[in-house]
């Protein structure tokens, strides 16, 4: 498959359940005979947990990409109820200038996903556009976490810092491509450690290590299980997860999302996503509802009884709601390779010599081709109540089948937590981020977690060590990157096998972003609902 180079009029014609908001024959059809599938899943045909069972699988993810694809209106809970006295908290924020729904930092900044997550390539011009790309410098995150103040003017407080004139995260939106392999494997990842966690003696000391997938996680040495048959830590030596407390929900958990590495699944991070940007919270049972820590910051619980952000509504999204968003995401395309010749084939040899695929593993392998959706989901048990099973294998998702009756995920990436150094620490001091999947690369410009590196090779040098700028890079200076080994043999390479490298990495491709089985589905659940098209 190759990219095609379209307009952006013509990406939206062929991402076709989205057009159809403008020139309608009637009130629900437009004048191409798309369905605006805004009209879709609506009022009592809202899609509820309890009646998944009823969808069929592209039914389900067309419910999540109309989730993901239609703006969010002040009626269905968009905006955090514009109060007087905003605390600035998620649930009690104001709005830009008092406009009453937007306020751009600290989120309450779009009306959809798609609107962060368009861009297919920006090596075409115009740029490719369709539904799941990644996002440009005017769509990066800004004052994730609970910003409290930014300084344009000072840049920075009393210790002159010009990285801290704003106290929350910059985030630029990458590609959802992919996302289905990523979430199978971390959750192999994670059981793999969980077993080795749990494995040997019972009664005396011993020391576990503890890889999965090949990828080193450290080790623990346990003592005698306690009273209750658990397991207990004399030394914990963990690294790589975002969770190291052994009283922690999330311990030893492989979690592959979110720059950070710290969501463990689609359906987690979308929660975050729904209400930092929206204003939008997800209904939860009685008993779940419990804050949940995300990305973005602390989310409030919400019952369907409850307004939990006094905006006048209630109900704002439901679980089944949320699980059709995690599926559609879950199921996206994946990206592709274009055929490795001469120069390229050289450049990825290189890369292997200078250490480069250490951390940017090329492929994994899964021992199940089938990815679970789960609610609610158990982090330290991934096999506990899935919902719904996709098979990867199939389309859209096309991941090839390996010997071992799962899949080959070729990722270039080893979906755990590095210190990146000093330069790229985020405002609380940071600098831990899960390792950039190159998959895709070539179309994904700008890079790094805030969109600071606009090439490639910008993006190489910085996450190694700070670029000597006055010689356009031949020199970084060590600022305790664990990439700072690995940079500094690129920057040794002539200019011959640099380019080399870039041509590698130029293969590394993103899928087109069109969905026109859901299109042919679209229609299908129109009749159904008693929907006009």
């Amino acid at each position: 498959m190759k990219l095609r180079n379209i307009s952006i009029a013509c990406a939206f014609a062929l991402a076709a359940p989205l057009a159809a908001v403008a020139d309608r024959d009637d009130h629900d059809r437009n004048s191409d005979g798309f369905v605006d599938i805004g009209q879709l899943f609506t009022g009592d045909n809202r899609v509820q947990q309890a009646e998944l069972y009823k969808f069929s699988r592209d039914e389900l993810r067309l419910a999540g990409m109309r989730m993901f694809t239609n703006p969010f209106l002040v009626e269905d809970g968009f905006n955090d109820g514009n109060k007087p006295n905003p605390t600035g908290a998620q649930g009690e924020r104001g709005s830009l200038q008092n406009n009453g729904n937007f306020q751009r930092i600290g989120g309450l900044d779009g009306q959809t996903c798609l609107e962060c997550h368009s861009i297919i390539s920006r090596r075409t011009v115009p740029m490719t556009f369709g539904i799941g790309g990644v996002g440009g410098m005017n769509n990066t995150v800004l004052g994730a976490g609970g910003n409290t103040f930014v300084d344009l003017n000072l840049q920075g407080r009393s210790n002159g810092s010009s990285k801290t004139n704003i106290d929350g995260r910059v985030i630029n939106p990458p590609f959802i491509f992919g996302a289905g392999g990523i979430e199978l494997l971390a959750n192999e990842m994670t059981t793999e450690l969980q077993e080795k966690l749990e494995a040997g003696p019972t009664d005396s000391v011993t020391k576990t290590l503890l890889t999965a997938k090949g990828v080193d996680f450290g080790y623990v040495i346990k003592g005698p299980n306690n009273a209750y048959d658990h397991v207990t830590i004399v030394e914990n030596g963990i690294v790589g997860v975002r969770q190291t407390d052994p009283a922690h929900e999330d311990f030893l958990v492989v979690q592959p999302f979110g720059r950070k590495g710290d969501e463990k699944s689609t359906r987690t991070f979308d929660i975050g996503a729904l209400s930092f940007h929206f204003g939008m919270g997800v209904v939860t049972s009685e008993e779940d509802a419990v804050a949940v820590q995300t990305s973005y910051g602390q989310v409030i619980p919400v019952t369907a009884e409850t307004d939990h952000d006094n905006d006048g509504v209630h109900n704002e999204v439901t679980q089944g709601e949320l699980s059709a968003l995690s599926v559609f995401v879950g199921t996206a395309q994946t990206p592709f390779q274009t055929k490795v010749r001469g120069k390229a084939r050289q450049g990825r040899q290189i890369m292997e010599d200078i250490g480069c695929t250490e951390c940017h593993i090329p492929k994994m392998e899964t021992n199940s081709k089938n990815l679970g959706f789960r609610f609610p989901e158990i982090a330290h048990d991934p096999a506990r109540n899935v919902h719904t099973t996709v098979d990867l294998t199939k389309k859209p998702m096309n991941f090839e089948e390996n010997d071992n009756g799962g899949i080959t995920v070729e990722l270039f990436a080893d979906l755990k937590r590095h210190y990146m150094g000093e330069s790229l620490e985020e405002f609380n001091g940071d600098g831990m981020f899960t390792t950039m999947r190159l998959w895709g690369v070539a179309d994904t410009a700008p890079y790094l977690h805030d969109g600071r590196a606009f090439t490639i090779r910008d993006a190489i040098l910085h996450h190694g060590g700070v670029p000597d700028s006055l010689t356009n890079g031949t020199s970084i200076t060590d600022d305790g990157s664990e990439a700072f080994n690995a940079v500094s043999g690129f920057v040794g390479l002539s200019d011959n096998q640099q380019n080399a490298v870039l041509a590698f990495l130029d293969t590394l491709r993103s899928p087109n972003g069109t969905f026109p089985i859901l299109k042919r589905v679209a229609k299908k659940v129109a009749k159904k609902q008693g929907v006009g098209y």
